[in-house]
């Protein structure tokens, strides 16, 4: 899944990206909608704009596309699929503009497939529309995250 020279250019992307990153009240926010987003009940609905959409832009589920609370939900399951254990933990926060941000974190995996424990960087870009999480891309790539909003 991951070689072990791609997740050396990913933590150098990553640790140079948390260089400018918020850590204090703005991510205990975003946290807060992680935890929402762990326990997929009603709060994820009032959380989720009608046309949300979920794009996947990692080494896992390359290229899939989710829409709606449907979609979501069914983002979780394949995600079930491929690991025994999941886990995003948000360590940063860079904002591009009021309505578009970059969640940086750990993915910390244990795949299905080998039992293989993972712990490898990843970025997560939110886009808000009617004060609503519209667009939620995921990407391996960290710099191409920020560079999704404008960020370098």
């Amino acid at each position: 899944m991951y070689e072990q020279h791609d997740v050396e250019a990913l933590e150098k992307q990553f640790n140079a990206a948390m260089e400018e990153a918020d850590t204090g009240s703005a991510l205990d926010a975003v946290r807060r909608i992680y935890g929402e987003f762990d326990r997929q009940g009603e709060a994820l609905s009032a959380l989720l704009h009608p046309e949300f959409e979920a794009r996947m832009e990692t080494v896992f589920l390359d290229a899939k596309v989710y829409k709606g609370v449907r979609g979501f939900k069914k983002w979780r399951s394949d995600m079930e699929e491929l690991f025994d254990e999941e886990r995003f933990q948000p360590e940063g926060i860079r904002f591009a503009s009021g309505d578009r941000w970059v969640v940086l974190g750990r993915l910390q995996i244990r795949v299905k497939q080998d039992g293989d424990e993972l712990d490898v960087p990843l970025a997560h870009v939110f886009e808000q529309r009617d004060r609503k999480l519209a667009r939620f891309t995921a990407y391996s790539d960290i710099s191409a995250a920020l560079e999704s909003v404008g960020l370098h």
